[in-house]
């Protein structure tokens, strides 16, 4: 009787054992996904330094590897489909096409540029969907270049930075999908 008490409670204690190392590498994966994440969101704040040419059709004539890659949290939920377009552009609006393919899993979506070289007290909002979670399909929005300057106004944009403008697309809680560069000629 006395050796059946053991035998439970050494079963009881393996079980525990079991859960308990199971839990800890679900934490471990989970803190590395986002220890991932942190990291790309920092690479996402380096000064601009080229960027990916694309046509007035939306072809890619060069590719600038650091731009419109998916964040970790994203990845299997969203792609860049075509990346902005016409790439530089002269004035005229800019094409962005992000498919969604994770059902539930974006919650809302914004672009954001900085006027001041990543100042957050001068971040502006060029695009809002405030859907949330985003259906899936194709999501299609334009992003006007003058924005890129407080007043609105084209030439100003295109005078700084040398015309080389960073784009960040978040979720609306903030988390980064990804970003890249837009050049004003």
């Amino acid at each position: 009787m006395m050796i059946q008490g053991i035998n439970t409670l050494r079963t009881q204690y393996i079980r525990i054992l079991l859960f308990s190392v199971a839990a800890l590498i679900i934490m471990v994966s989970g803190c590395s996904r986002s220890q991932d994440q942190i990291e790309f969101e920092q690479q996402a704040y380096r000064t601009p330094e080229n960027y990916t040419e694309t046509t007035p059709n939306g072809e890619v004539v060069s590719r600038d590897e650091d731009d419109w890659r998916i964040g970790p949290m994203f990845q299997g939920y969203v792609e860049v489909q075509v990346p902005p377009f016409p790439n530089p552009t002269r004035g005229e609006p800019v094409q962005i096409e992000l498919l969604i393919t994770g059902v539930g899993t974006v919650n809302g979506l914004r672009a954001v540029a900085f006027h001041d070289v990543f100042d957050e007290r001068s971040r502006r909002t060029l695009y809002f969907h405030d859907r949330s979670p985003l259906e899936f399909g194709l999501l299609v929005f334009n992003i006007y270049p003058a924005e890129f300057d407080p007043a609105n106004n084209y030439s100003a944009a295109r005078d700084r930075n040398d015309g080389l403008h960073r784009l960040f697309i978040y979720d609306n809680r903030w988390n980064l999908i990804t970003y890249g560069d837009i050049k004003l000629k």
